[in-house]
């Protein structure tokens, strides 16, 4: 893991790719996205699923999906409903009619769901692409019901500002590309989640290196 960690932040700091938005870049990185995750990837996961609560008979959105990864955590859980949500369509391809998982595209902070819908929201690497964080935030408290979580994971802070981006090699091209990233604090994120009634309960920030590379917190709604 280290030896990858290691190539990534040599190849973040000396090269500057071309920037994509979020919904360009992830219908180029469709094709292969999560094929071999890294090992950041595999360290965000690893945090972020153990702080997941208890998901069984419980109605769960996964946010930014992507390829589902925590859509099927949830139905393997025994949800009693799980939504995918993801802004690009390519991303919401292959996934199979009988797992249960309803599949369908939406993106920050226009969620076409009812307000307290979901008992548990996961939103893993998603928000440091909105400009808005308290209008997403907003978003999400809205679709969750009172006493639900909110689970979410992004890159950490000081790894954006020491230049660190979200890459990925096209698949078509082989070029390498950005995605349009924003520095949001962690005390963006407190402060955001306090002034929408989410209270804060788990805070971790795995490191590599003495260098926090992620976040995973897990809010309440109050």
């Amino acid at each position: 893991m280290l030896n990858l960690l290691s190539r990534l932040k040599r190849r973040w700091q000396t090269e500057k790719p071309p920037t994509l938005s979020p919904a360009e870049g992830y219908r180029r990185w469709a094709p292969s996205y999560g094929v071999e995750p890294n090992a950041f990837q595999r360290l965000e996961a690893e945090v972020l699923e153990r702080l997941l609560p208890e998901l069984g008979g419980r109605e769960v959105l996964d946010l930014g999906c992507g390829k589902g990864r925590i859509a099927a955590v949830a139905a393997a859980a025994g949800a009693s409903r799980v939504v995918a949500a993801d802004l690009s369509l390519a991303m919401l391809t292959g996934g199979k009619a009988e797992d249960g998982i309803r599949r369908l595209a939406s993106a920050l902070p226009a969620l076409p769901f009812r307000p307290a819908s979901f008992d548990v929201v996961v939103c893993a690497l998603v928000l440091g692409h909105v400009a808005d964080l308290g209008a997403a935030l907003a978003a999400i408290a809205a679709v969750l019901r009172r006493g639900g979580w909110l689970v979410l994971s992004d890159f950490h802070p000081e790894a954006t500002r020491r230049g660190w981006e979200r890459t990925f090699a096209d698949p078509d091209s082989g070029r390498s590309f950005a995605i349009e990233h924003h520095l949001h604090l962690l005390s963006d994120y407190r402060a955001a989640c306090r002034d929408r009634g989410l209270r804060l309960e788990a805070l971790e920030e795995p490191a590599w290196d003495g260098t926090p590379v992620a976040f995973v917190l897990r809010a309440r709604k109050k």
